[in-house]
């Protein structure tokens, strides 16, 4: 089996609410970031995975199974949701405890996994502390060593980083990472912003208002990000010479100068290549430069180039 998962025009909707739109994606073995705005159906592709929805239109595989009522698959997935659902008057070591009981697992193997899973995540020192008093960051971890317990082969960790601080995404990431390096598991993580998947994988699939828009490489979609179309804004005093030397270049596709000439929009179409030769064009038409930036330098601006 070469995909953990398979996905084929599928579509899931919630009365006059779309869900998911004919979508389609292959995931690999290994670490795939799914990525896209909140709403874009991020949430509803994992609840498919798991069969606590069924689609309504398509096709999809888990592990080269239906998910939908078959119980027998979620014995090979660990899923860790993005809301917050642990009981604040329990420890840690008893939310496990309980985890495993619900997995039906018998006393000696909770005991092993439960000191195992805490290792794994860290929390081997804070696991007797009640969770009504844990970090973001460590209700976190809790959560993942919940989906861990039954050693599943594929993790589903939904938005895992959400409003934890930078230090603990660090160590979130590192985590995921060994999730798969070190412990073997398949993952598929999700996240709103491309750069913190950027540094768990490579492999990546865009989402957006429920449609797969890209995947594959992280290589190629930076490509796919460089290639649309950026509106940049420059601001400062003596424009206009620059402003004709744009318009001579082949990336340039329009340019609009305010009519104070002490600012002017500029629309690329290759904008690495705007931005490699500005420093040279600023010395070159002796402008003084005290702004530049792009309009479009964000996932949404890339997302909707991509839809259209």
């Amino acid at each position: 089996m070469s995909n953990v998962a398979e996905a084929r025009l599928l579509s899931k909707w919630y009365g006059q609410v779309i869900g998911l739109n004919n979508f389609s994606i292959e995931v690999p073995k290994g670490i795939t970031g799914i990525v896209g705005p909140n709403g874009a159906g991020k949430s509803t592709f994992f609840k498919l995975l798991t069969g606590n929805i069924k689609t309504n239109v398509g096709h999809l595989r888990v592990l080269g199974e239906e998910p939908w009522q078959n119980p027998s698959l979620l014995a090979k997935i660990g899923f860790c949701p993005d809301y917050d659902f642990l009981p604040p008057d329990l420890n840690g070591r008893e939310y496990l405890r309980f985890v495993a009981g619900l997995h039906g697992m018998d006393s000696v193997r909770t005991a092993t996994r439960v000191n195992d899973v805490l290792g794994i995540v860290s929390m081997v020192k804070d696991a007797d502390r009640v969770m009504g008093g844990y970090s973001k960051g460590m209700r976190q971890r809790i959560k993942i060593a919940g989906a861990l317990l039954h050693e599943p082969q594929l993790l589903l960790l939904d938005e895992p980083l959400t409003g934890t601080d930078p230090l603990i995404r660090k160590e979130m990431i590192d985590l995921v990472k060994d999730l798969n390096k070190v412990h073997g598991h398949d993952v598929i993580v999700s996240s709103h912003v491309l750069h913190e998947i950027e540094r768990m994988t490579h492999q990546v699939a865009l989402i957006y208002k429920g449609r797969s828009v890209a995947s594959g490489d992280i290589s190629e979609i930076r490509r796919l990000m460089s290639d649309h179309p950026h509106n940049i804004v420059l601001e400062g005093r003596g424009l206009v010479p620059l402003a004709q030397t744009l318009l001579t270049k082949p990336y340039t596709s329009s340019i609009e100068l305010r009519p104070d000439r002490l600012g002017m929009y500029v629309r690329v179409d290759r904008p690495e290549e705007f931005f490699d030769s500005l420093p040279e064009l600023v010395a070159g038409t002796g402008c003084e430069l005290e702004r530049v930036e792009s309009l479009d330098d964000d996932l949404e601006s890339v997302f909707r180039y991509l839809v259209g």
